[in-house]
């Protein structure tokens, strides 16, 4: 398993920033993790949902979204091609006070004049970035920072600035990530890091968007899925393997992830 929760940005690019484009040709599941950056993901096609702040937000065609530096995330994704744009806080700060409380939202947004700039200029970038003219970076650096002001005056909440304290489970997120094989009941996690469980309950609920029990199981199945498609190594095993003991609800929830049972995943991953 990835035990990477926290990323550190590595820039492909020059002036110290990512920037990339994605082709995802089948549904999967990234579990929660947090960046020393600010991520923007524009979809061209398909959908992707992140949830954090204890929301789903779904992204289509010509749609973005925005994590904060430091906020716990997840994401889902359906097959879809995407432009994924990460500044690290390093860049940022060169220019913008305090870059770590920036407190990002765009849910609502998407009809403003500011938020169809920003999705043209993640288009720019690809273009850019493809052609790679002479002077190719300094074009780059002119787009990410006109996007960057556009963000900064216009998507930014400044009543409510970021905090050390905004994302307090990234321990329970990792403990969770490294142990999700074992018997993780909330009550016994919550005892594991002093927390009364009704509120280690609502609480993550509240800055997730998921329970902490549903999250176990996210985690189990993601880590089904990369076996059962790299493995032929018989299903029943496998989850067995990955805490899956109920098999009913762990084939309801795999089929709602992935679109069908594991046994069909398998077979259309093989004949592809």
């Amino acid at each position: 398993m990835n035990r990477q929760h926290h990323e550190n940005v590595v820039s492909n690019l020059d002036i110290g920033i990512r920037f990339f484009e994605s082709t995802v040709t089948r549904s999967g599941y990234v579990p929660f993790h947090w960046h020393s950056s600010i991520e923007l993901v524009c979809v061209l096609s398909g959908q992707l949902t992140f949830q954090f702040d204890g929301q789903a937000h779904v992204i289509h065609a010509n749609q973005f979204s925005i994590v904060s530096s430091g906020v716990i995330h997840d994401v889902t994704n359906t097959p879809n091609q995407s432009l994924v744009l990460q500044i690290p806080l390093t860049f940022i700060e060169r220019y913008v006070a305090h870059p770590e409380q920036l407190n990002f939202l765009t849910a609502g947004r998407e009809q403003i004049a500011a938020y169809q700039e920003v999705v043209a200029a993640f288009k720019r970038l690809a273009q850019i970035n493809r052609e790679r003219q002479p002077n190719y970076l300094i074009d780059t650096g002119i787009t990410v920072l006109t996007m960057l002001k556009n963000l900064v005056s216009n998507f930014t909440d400044t009543a409510n600035p970021l905090t050390a304290s905004s994302s307090s489970l990234k321990s329970i997120v990792i403990y969770v990530n490294e142990h999700y094989r074992e018997k993780l009941s909330v009550k016994a996690v919550a005892h594991r890091f002093g927390y009364n469980a009704s509120y280690l309950s609502r609480l993550f609920k509240e800055q997730t968007g998921v329970t902490l029990g549903h999250y176990v199981y996210l985690i189990r199945l993601n880590n089904f899925y990369r076996d059962l498609i790299d493995t032929t190594i018989p299903v029943d095993v496998l989850m067995d393997k990955h805490g899956l003991t109920n098999r009913r609800t762990a084939r309801e929830m795999f089929q709602e992830m992935y679109g069908a049972l594991p046994k069909q995943v398998r077979l259309q991953y093989q004949r592809n």
